[in-house]
């Protein structure tokens, strides 16, 4: 229930913050930074009640791509709103940057899961379930794992929330859109040419151990 009511916060909290009134703004500010509150809440009161549950992680995802994606497009809006430095006739460019940013970051995380469903399953197939690991995410040399600091430093359980103060009364969100975009998007495609990689390798293995095992 935390879960999904940090779900419906972090949603009205983008359309007060797409709202071209500062008061509107502010309180959209507010609620998004209350939301990483909630978004801690949950998993201490599992902890807390010493309760294990099965689709936990997967309320807490719902919660959890709300500002990847309501935040980013408000983003956008917000920045479209109140921007210095664009001129007039481009400031629709801003709600389109926003638009390509909480994409590219949904995008990013679908291509994500998909690749781990489809390995999960392959290893499952060729009998190699029991050797997965976490390795991907723990080895400090991957791309993953640098993603993973950046994201908790830079992220919005880093940087994020305090920037959104400092946007609002400084009337940048226009700079503050344009580095998280630009940051969405690469690691957009980063991903795509690391998973497809990743992904024709594996193919190529599982199939040789297909054939080898058919064979014998």
């Amino acid at each position: 229930m935390v879960s999904v009511l940090s779900w419906i916060l972090i949603f009205v909290a983008a359309v007060l913050l797409s709202i071209n009134n500062f008061s509107s703004m502010l309180c959209g500010v507010i609620l998004t930074n209350f939301w990483l509150v909630l978004d801690c809440v949950d998993g201490n009161i599992a902890r807390v009640k010493k309760i294990k549950t099965f689709m936990g992680d997967f309320y807490d995802a719902i919660a959890g791509y709300g500002p990847f994606s309501f935040t980013t497009i408000a983003l956008g809006m917000a920045a479209y709103h109140t921007s210095l430095i664009v001129p007039t006739e481009y400031k629709y460019c801003l709600i389109l940057i926003g638009g390509a940013g909480a994409v590219a970051n949904i995008y990013m995380r679908l291509i994500h899961q998909k690749y781990l469903n489809c390995f999960f399953a392959g290893k499952k197939i060729i009998g190699e379930l029991d050797d997965i690991t976490l390795q991907d995410t723990e080895d400090k040399k991957s791309f993953a794992y640098i993603r993973e600091q950046i994201d908790k430093n830079f992220g919005v359980s880093g940087l994020f929330m305090p920037w959104l103060f400092i946007a609002l009364f400084t009337k940048t969100f226009d700079i503050m859109l344009m580095c998280y975009s630009l940051y969405y998007v690469l690691s957009f495609l980063a991903i795509c040419v690391i998973y497809c990689l990743r992904a024709s390798s594996f193919e190529k293995e599982a199939q040789g151990k297909i054939l080898l095992n058919t064979r014998k």
